[in-house]
């Protein structure tokens, strides 16, 4: 591209940046107009508030940094409605005013709560989420489906979006930086190109040539004898059974000819060796398995002297050729393996003693015996050493003595000898016969240019992108018509003739310019990559329309922009129908523990995020896979409770998990009660992770979110635990009433804790502190009440290093003594509408791209008491949420 264009194209980014900001801002309103906003207090509620409040909380003393000393109200201020609903918050909870003041009696109380509530029903209103960029996840999903670019991840280094209020797609939290601004542009660029690639140069034929010592050598694969290269068996991943030209890497896709020299070595029959050549991609795993590979040509080898065979076959850039010897006598698979071996046992007693011997060598039989040193060409040269010895014990070299009988177990698999046996046995091969020989190999071209899987998916994004070109159409129509169907796509939205003729304008001018038509759409798919109504959802002034709630919906509970059935609706203005919206959500509801919004909303919600950063001491044998076990525990349990409509006390008291045995014996002290064949007693998940579900009995200490290993885990350092971190987030998370940060007049240390002996004593001086007091009062009881579970979620009766019975007892805000986690449970399966609440604020914070204001977290009660009446169902509540004029609003 020229310099000028590239100025065009800086500045229209420019242009269009400001244009976002402009919108963002100037067009965004989170509360009505109201004639008179400023109203008087009632003469009642500045009696109570001078009264009870106003000695810490007027102009001069501003505890807390907070002055209620006014006359009137601003109620279309959003900061003083924030203000007044958590004076409504603290005088509710019976917070404030501090116990050792004067209180109100309850009579003064409900006049301040009732004047309160009624202002802030009346001066707010629902809605107000702020211009709302997609996040890095929803971003990705949504190039993806563009494009079709299955694979697209963000490149390393992107910038990372800012969580507000524990997510990561709030509105308030998801700025547009220069720096973002700038990384967007790079990532639309790359898009263009991937679209429409820079045009390669036509490439030479060359032709390339491999000797043996060029091929690869993987584990006893192969090896070089002289003048060759010798394969000796088969399995079923490559670096077992295969080689490859360490030299030759096809740099163009094209049509290339393969001249190989090849012969048998000592063959024992006259079936003809077949040599078999597949196209692998160098960048593939040596652990990938053979059968993934493209199978280019079988060749049938059958003389001890060299023949050359010659033929043609594909090749695609960054592929070489794979060489197996797919009918090898020796097989790698334990079983056939295993009965290879028994037959040669069968046949000569010596070779099992020798074998015996190498795997017990004193005599003493165990389960996995001493595979590990035998691997490859030392267990060869141990077996060969143990047959030239004329003492060599024959005692046990009888197919029914338990030696041999467990030494063809190993072989099978189940106690790890099977690799170590066929590496070793390779050797023999090598040495003895019978192995493939190959001679040497020459690939010559491109003899003619082909397309590539990725040639081809380009051309078929290109195809569905354009359309077809007419008879004698003009490239300014041609562009016309692709705009007319990618523009909605990409804004998820009809656009007008107006926003065509914006775009197309920027393609004329470049193709003015002598650019060419590929060059004028690279153009245009960068600026529609960059406009704000492709990385914002909605930014107009006007009512969330049908279009806007399709996103909404779509993008909370698939994590990805519309399909075709949701804007079909929104087209047809159906969408926004109660009932087609429940049903709507019905289909696109997360039904699996691996579904993206199940993993991104429980990870962020619970915190589990922060496991892959934190790593366990040592010493209490936590390893990174019992860390993602745990994490997909959370995932497992979460989409059982929301698929099944279980009630919302499964969430804290149930009578089930998801674990494996393993790790529910090593955490939960769980004893199976039909144990059952350790390779049979799982269930794999898409992930590798082997769960199932585990029956646990209610009442007890493990079960629900609060006992579970990635919760405990999570709200620990990996070291040891902090009752306060505990009992912050079981404030915030469970209960939905998170503490106030700390004021600035207290200090970061706590006061004076000299003569303390434990955690408990030590907490108990900070709460004498008069401004530590009120907030540690809510924290600490549920903060020691977890305790007992040490930093990865193990039960323990004493604290560590000090080795003095943990304190977990304690008395609730509301009076309610509890001993431990079952009696806290027990006391919120009583109040489970606190959790409901808190639940519901959670997922509508999510889904909506705001934090619930006054009047909407009303509707939230409404909807959550209406649910507990019929029959507190999760999945019904989550489909109420949605249902909601909160879901449902701008």
């Amino acid at each position: 591209m020229s310099k000028k264009l590239c100025k065009v194209a800086a500045d229209l980014r420019a242009a269009m940046s400001a244009t976002m900001f402009a919108i963002a801002f100037a067009n965004i309103s989170t509360s009505p107009l109201h004639a008179n906003t400023d109203l008087p207090i009632p003469e009642q509620a500045i009696e109570i508030l001078s009264n009870y409040c106003l000695d810490c909380h007027d102009e001069a003393e501003m505890k807390g940094d907070l002055n209620l000393d006014f006359l009137s109200i601003d109620w279309s201020l959003k900061e003083n409605r924030k203000l007044w609903e958590n004076v409504h918050l603290m005088a509710k909870g019976g917070h404030m005013p501090p116990a050792k003041k004067k209180q109100p009696s309850d009579e003064e109380r409900e006049t301040i709560l009732a004047w309160l509530d009624s202002s802030l029903l009346e001066h707010t209103s629902i809605g107000g989420t702020l211009p709302r960029r997609l996040n890095q996840s929803e971003y990705e999903a949504t190039i993806r489906d563009l494009f079709n670019l299955n694979d697209f991840t963000l490149p390393v280094g992107f910038p990372r979006d800012t969580e507000f209020h524990g997510f990561n797609n709030v509105g308030e939290g998801l700025v547009l930086s220069p720096p973002l601004m700038e990384a967007y542009g790079k990532v639309a660029s790359r898009i263009a190109d991937e679209v429409y690639p820079p045009k390669k140069p036509t490439p030479k034929s060359t032709t390339r040539h491999a000797g043996p010592e060029d091929m690869v050598l993987s584990f006893s694969a192969a090896t070089v004898k002289g003048d060759s290269l010798l394969l000796a068996s088969r399995a079923e991943q490559i670096m077992r059974s295969c080689t490859w030209p360490s030299r030759i890497e096809i740099m163009a896709s094209g049509t290339y000819r393969v001249t190989v020299s090849t012969s048998q070595f000592r063959p024992i029959s006259d079936e003809p060796m077949i040599l078999e050549f597949r196209a692998r991609e160098l960048t593939a795993s040596d652990r990938s398995f053979t059968e993934i590979f493209r199978l280019l040509k079988e060749i049938e080898v059958t003389s001890e002297s060299p023949q050359t065979v010659t033929f043609e076959a594909d090749l695609y850039e960054g592929q070489t050729l794979l060489l197996r010897w797919t009918n090898a006598e020796l097989d790698h698979e334990f079983n056939n393996l295993a009965d290879q071996m028994e037959a040669w046992f069968k046949r000569d007693p010596r070779f099992l003693a020798a074998w015996q011997k190498a795997v017990y060598p004193d005599g003493i039989v165990t389960e996995r015996g001493k595979f590990t040193y035998l691997r490859g060409r030392n267990g060869w040269d141990v077996v060969t050493d143990n047959l030239a010895d004329p003492e060599l014990d024959m005692s046990q070299a009888k197919m029914d003595t338990n030696m041999t009988q467990q030494l063809l177990k190993s072989m099978r698999g189940l106690g790890g000898g099977t690799y170590s046996t066929a590496d070793a046995m390779c050797h023999y091969y090598f040495e003895n016969g019978p192995a493939l020989a190959v001679h040497g190999l020459t690939v010559e071209g491109p003899l003619k240019i082909v397309e590539n899987p990725t040639d081809i998916r380009r051309r078929e994004t290109r195809e569905q992108l354009i359309g077809e070109r007419k008879p004698g159409q003009s490239d300014e129509a041609l562009a016309r018509q692709m705009l007319k169907t990618f523009l909605p796509k990409a804004f998820r939205r009809p656009v007008d003739e107006q926003t065509i003729n914006t775009f197309l304008k920027i393609a004329n001018q470049h193709w003015s310019e002598g650019a060419s038509f590929e060059d004028g759409i690279h153009l245009l798919l960068r600026n529609i990559l960059i406009s704000p109504r492709f990385l914002y959802r909605v930014i107009g002034p006007n009512e969330m329309d049908d279009y806007d709630l399709a996103s909404r919906l779509s993008y909370f509970l698939t994590q990805s922009p519309p399909d075709t059935k949701l804007k079909k609706l929104a087209k047809a203005g159906k969408l926004s129908n109660p009932e087609t919206l429940r049903r709507e959500a019905r289909r696109l509801m997360p039904d699996s523990p691996d579904h993206p919004m199940i993993q991104s909303f429980t990870g962020q919600w619970l915190d589990t995020k922060m496991l892959n950063d934190i790593m366990p001491d040592p010493k209490l044998k936590f390893s990174e896979n019992d860390i993602k076990i745990a994490k997909a525990e959370v995932e497992w349990f979460f989409s059982a409770i929301l698929n099944e409509n279980r009630p919302l006390t499964d969430f804290i008291d149930p009578d089930f998990t998801y674990s494996t045995v393993g790790f529910a014996k090593k955490i939960y002290e769980y004893q199976d009660p039909n144990p059952k064949p350790k390779m049979d007693n799982y269930r794999v998940d898409v992930r590798g992770l082997q769960l199932e579900r585990i029956p646990l009995p209610r009442g007890g200490r493990y079960g629900g979110l609060m006992a579970q290993s990635a919760i405990m885990t999570a709200t620990a350092n990996g070291v040891d635990t902090q009752p306060v971190l505990r009992g912050v987030w079981i404030l915030e998370n469970i209960l939905g009433t998170p503490p106030p940060q700390p004021p600035k007049s207290v200090p970061a240390l706590t006061p004076d804790i000299r003569g303390t002996t434990n955690p408990k004593e030590m907490l108990a001086a900070h709460m004498a502190d008069g401004a530590c007091a009120t907030c540690h009062k809510q924290i600490d009881p549920i903060g020691f009440m977890l305790e007992n579970f040490d930093p990865v979620g193990r039960w323990r009766e004493n604290w560590p290093k000090i080795d003095v019975p943990i304190e977990s007892s304690g008395t609730l805000p509301d009076g309610t003594v509890i001993h431990d986690v079952t009696d806290f449970k027990a006391w919120l399966v009583d109040n489970i509408d606190l959790f409901s609440q808190c639940l519901s604020e959670k997922l509508l914070t999510y889904a909506t791209g705001r934090v619930p204001n006054y009047k909407e977290r009303k509707e939230i009660e409404t909807i959550v008491k209406l649910n507990h009446g019929a029959g507190n169902g999760f999945q019904d509540l989550f489909l109420a949420l949605i249902q909601s004029e909160t879901f449902r609003t701008k």
